[in-house]
């Protein structure tokens, strides 16, 4: 059995075909995913699904990737997700953009299979390195005012 078995990847694109098509290719790799089309949704499925890795959209309705990303490093549950930006912004501006939205990596569209597997690869040996805190659901406290 692969070991990316056990790694959870929520996919977010509001290309629905795009979205399921990623999902079917990680599922086929021994990856147990989820998706979702919108920023909402993929603020609920994180919360249901727990994932480990996510990959974001950018452009979407109902929050954009670059606004679902820091509200999910607000939750200590999901400080340590891995998040890959897949978009079809790959400009500088859009790589400054999720540097600071707080993903980890940026994959321009149409993502390559080598690329996205070592981009899933890198997220799970992030994963098997980070502590394990499964049970902090409480929000980081913000210094924002």
């Amino acid at each position: 059995m692969p070991t990316n078995s056990s790694t959870r990847v929520l996919i977010v694109d509001d290309n629905q075909d795009a979205a399921e098509l990623l999902s079917e290719i990680a599922s086929a790799e021994g990856y147990v995913t989820c998706t979702a089309y919108d920023g909402f949704m993929a603020l609920d499925a994180a919360l249901a699904f727990h994932p480990h890795i996510v990959i974001l959209d950018l452009g979407m309705p109902r929050f954009t990737g670059d606004q679902v990303a820091p509200m999910l490093r607000q939750l200590r549950k999901f400080e340590d997700v891995y998040i890959i930006a897949l978009s079809g912004w790959h400009d500088s501006e859009a790589r400054a953009l999720t540097s600071r939205a707080g993903f980890d990596l940026h994959l321009a569209k149409p993502v390559q299979l080598p690329e996205l597997f070592a981009a899933l690869e890198l997220g799970s040996q992030m994963r098997r390195s980070a502590p394990s805190d499964a049970g902090a659901e409480e929000p980081l406290l913000s210094t924002a005012s």
